[in-house]
């Protein structure tokens, strides 16, 4: 033992180590955890990291000395490297090392990078921790990563290509890495849950391209907040289970689902993503196995896009509301889905809703929904096939013109409807097939022109109490190709 400057020192096979370093080398051997803490007392790492003296205080590079085996007759027990409330000096480098147990720093200030870059390792776990980077691509843990829990990184977390046999968890972090990505998890192949919840804030972007996640994707009381750029990546990304985007989740930002599959369902009920004059959700041939449930209190500002997704349930956007004026709310162009679409109760667009070239095996149910588009088109329908009834009716209100041209549907309903485009045409299915009723009756209402040239009809046209209002010149609907009625 050799006393310096005021500090003691240990020899361990020709090198020094001061007190704090000592402590860490005892726990580690007996299978203990390295507790600098403060005994009774509630700490905040980042108001009191910077000022933990040398009692605090452990090297990387002594950590490193311990998992390669560089201090002599030191072997970690099966418990692992587990140290709580420690200065961590320097940069922690463990690239490419293989570590059969689990490394643990809670509490702990780690001010410099750490590099576990293609190494091999149990678990990681840094609940609570202050980082500023992690650079950890192709890492491979035989269980979870654990960044939860008052874990703050103020740089990129980087775990592409990384093989994770157990949840990633973010619970209650903060990332905070704005206009970069701050999550970049790209390619990664995960077997268990991604969770990205209760608490957890992340300024930049969350990057889950390509990545393969055998649990589900699990944001709720959650904020990713990255304006005008991207908020969350989902691209061609794999998920065994379900992606819930709900209970307050709040995206400033585009999201993006573009060729992503979902096994089970996209579930996004209560919660907002914001990117107002751009696109808030592009999910764009996505293909999902069960339901995609965007509603109860659901509110995208920005355009939400699913051009050519697949879904085979139904599509239920109760109560949501899609807001984009003077552009596309609502873009379900070539969709095809296996279910029901519900816009209905509650239900607003205020932009353009596109359903054109959509395949519905069930109907479209927009009772009492509101789509207002007062410019142009409010909803478009055209070259659709819906094996069901097209429900236009029991309050629906539109503001803009309603188009179902070239169309095949079961019915056609919109009794109590009011369609509003003076000017201009208020409803049109010209060309259309429809296997049975058209109901046009008990209070409903079109300001505007309504065409049905050369539709086909297999059912009868009620417009018993319907009135019909052209508000404007020339709206009268041309007689050269009439509709037809066939019972």
């Amino acid at each position: 033992m050799r006393v310096a400057m005021g500090r003691t020192f240990t020899a361990i096979g020709g090198r020094l180590f001061p007190a704090a370093e000592m402590k860490l080398i005892g726990a580690v051997s007996s299978g203990q955890i390295a507790d600098y803490r403060s005994p009774h007392v509630s700490e905040d790492t980042s108001a009191q990291g910077t000022n933990w003296g040398e009692e605090r205080t452990i090297s990387a590079a002594t950590i490193r000395a311990i998992i390669t085996g560089a201090i002599p007759s030191l072997r970690p027990a099966s418990a692992g490297v587990r140290i709580a409330g420690a200065r961590i000096d320097g940069e922690l480098r463990l690239e490419s090392l293989s570590i059969d147990y689990p490394l643990e720093l809670l509490g702990c200030l780690i001010d410099s990078p750490i590099s576990l870059n293609r190494a091999t390792l149990n678990c990681l776990s840094l609940i609570g921790s202050h980082i500023t980077k992690l650079d950890a691509k192709s890492l491979e843990l035989s269980s979870g990563m654990f960044l939860s829990n008052g874990f703050v990184a103020t740089d990129e977390v980087c775990i592409q290509h990384a093989r994770i046999r157990g949840d990633l968890s973010c619970i209650g972090g903060r990332f905070e890495h704005p206009g970069h990505i701050t999550i970049n998890a790209e390619g990664a192949i995960i077997d268990g849950h991604v969770l990205l919840s209760n608490g957890l804030k992340i300024e930049g972007e969350v990057n889950l391209a390509n990545a393969k996640i055998g649990g589900r994707l699990y944001c709720a009381h959650s904020h990713i907040e990255n304006a005008g750029y991207k908020a969350l990546t989902m691209d061609h990304a794999q998920f065994a289970s379900d992606v819930i985007l709900s209970n307050s989740f709040k995206a400033v930002g585009n999201v993006s689902c573009l060729g992503t599959r979902i096994e089970g369902m996209l579930y996004c009920n209560n919660s907002s993503l914001d990117n107002p004059g751009g696109a808030a959700l592009i999910a764009d041939e996505i293909v999902i196995g069960g339901e995609a449930l965007l509603g109860n209190w659901f509110y995208a500002r920005g355009t939400v896009r699913l051009c050519d997704a697949v879904i085979h349930g139904n599509l239920r956007c109760v109560g949501a509301v899609f807001d984009n004026p003077r552009g596309t709310a609502l873009d379900l162009a070539r969709a095809t889905v296996d279910g029901s679409i519900h816009l209905h109760t509650r239900f607003l667009a205020n932009g353009a809703a596109h359903l054109d070239s959509i395949t519905i095996g069930g109907s479209l149910i927009a009772s009492g929904a509101s789509f207002q588009n007062s410019c142009g088109v409010a909803l478009s329908i055209r070259n659709a096939t819906i094996k069901g009834r097209v429900a236009l009716n029991n309050g629906l209100r539109t503001r803009g013109a309603v188009l179902l041209d070239r169309s095949e549907l079961g019915e056609l309903m919109c009794s109590e409807g009011r369609f509003e485009n003076p000017g201009g045409i208020a409803l049109s299915a010209n060309h259309t097939h429809i296997a049975g009723n058209v109901l046009f009756d008990d209070g409903f209402r079109a300001l505007g022109n309504v065409q049905m040239e050369g539709a086909i009809v297999g059912g009868e046209i009620d417009c018993t109490d319907g009135r019909f209002e052209q508000a404007g010149e020339r709206l009268i609907t041309s007689t050269d190709q009439p509709f037809v009625i066939r019972k």
